[in-house]
């Protein structure tokens, strides 16, 4: 009796689920324990509902998956760039190629071989300067030589030659103009001075002469005339000149402290009552005393006192020029008297 031939049964079309894709039952477990004891349960494998990809015949086993890069540990990393590949921005950070790096430090640049050359033809041209200058110092054609004054009027030309003779031989070039300035200053007579160079060898001072105004007559008899400020001046000064006597009284017990009263007193003087001054007398610091023309003709006399508060009793006395009296006393300038 012939067997029935067998029929091969179909392969089945479902795979158990792999270990990984089982379902994780710590995970799904309670983190805080109770009293009572869970039970254990078994549950029946699952099936996966993917029916698996058929495995070809002529195919063999699955070949493993490839290994995966080595391990990068926090940084990635990147393509080395090619030689002269140009500056990358990456994340807002700026990357530099080693190349151009290197290449930069190499390779000489343009603007610095210009700064060399601007650095060094300013030190050259700087150190010819300096060496023009130096032999124009001693150079004997600008040597001083020559000196001339002008406005001299009654300060004699030899007193103000005497204080520029020691700058004879001196660099025109390197004149104290200022420091010579103050030092002509110094002679009386010289409110102001102004000097300039005359090249190649010479010097050129202006001179400008203090005014006298009055003549001041010491307790012992001698004379001296002054300009506006209470300097002294050479008795040249008086030829010509209008001045206001200033006297110091013969019986006075401090005489230099009533001639210094006087200057100061003319000095502080205000313009509007200057021109009208006749004479001024003083026996001590605190009793200066002065006569003022009127313009009808009359005088009138201003007991002053002492030199303090001159702009004040100045306001005093020309508020009551026009009050009648002939006598106007501001030694106390807020409380005048007139009489």
């Amino acid at each position: 009796m012939a067997r029935r031939p067998v029929v091969p049964r179909p392969a089945s079309t479902t795979r158990r689920a792999t270990q990984s894709e089982k379902p994780d039952k710590r995970a799904e477990r309670p983190t805080e324990r109770t009293d009572k004891p869970a039970k254990r349960t078994e549950e029946p494998t699952k099936r996966a509902e993917e029916p698996a990809p058929p495995v070809a015949p002529s195919q063999g086993p699955e070949k493993s998956a490839p290994r995966s890069a080595a391990p990068t540990y926090g940084w990635r990393a990147e393509p080395q760039a090619e030689l002269g590949t140009p500056r990358e921005e990456r994340g807002g950070e700026r990357v530099v190629q080693a190349a151009d790096r290197f290449r930069g430090l190499v390779a000489g640049r343009p603007w610095r071989r210009r700064r060399r050359a601007i650095i060094t033809g300013a030190v050259i041209t700087a150190l010819l300067l300096l060496a023009a200058l130096s032999a124009a110092i001693w150079l004997p054609a600008l040597r001083l030589q020559q000196i001339t004054v002008s406005g001299l009027g009654y300060v004699q030309e030899q007193t103000v030659r005497e204080q520029l003779d020691g700058r004879l031989g001196d660099s025109v070039l390197l004149l104290p103009t200022e420091a010579i300035s103050e030092d002509v200053t110094t002679i009386p007579g010289v409110q102001s001075a102004q000097v300039e160079r005359r090249w190649p060898d010479g010097m050129h001072v202006t001179v400008v002469e203090a005014e006298p105004v009055a003549q001041l007559t010491r307790a012992d008899g001698t004379a001296a005339v002054v300009d506006a400020s209470g300097a002294e001046l050479p008795p040249e000064a008086a030829e010509g000149a209008t001045l206001v006597p200033l006297t110091v009284a013969p019986t006075s017990q401090d005489p230099e402290g009533a001639a210094e009263a006087l200057t100061e007193v003319l000095a502080e003087l205000p313009d509007p009552l200057r021109p009208a001054l006749q004479g001024m007398t003083a026996s001590s610091p605190s009793d200066v005393t002065f006569t003022l023309a009127l313009e009808d003709g009359g005088t009138k006399t201003v007991v002053w006192g002492d030199s303090r508060d001159a702009e004040l009793k100045g306001e005093v006395v020309q508020a009551l020029l026009p009050e009648p009296g002939s006598v106007i006393d501001v030694s106390s300038p807020v409380a005048p008297v007139t009489r």
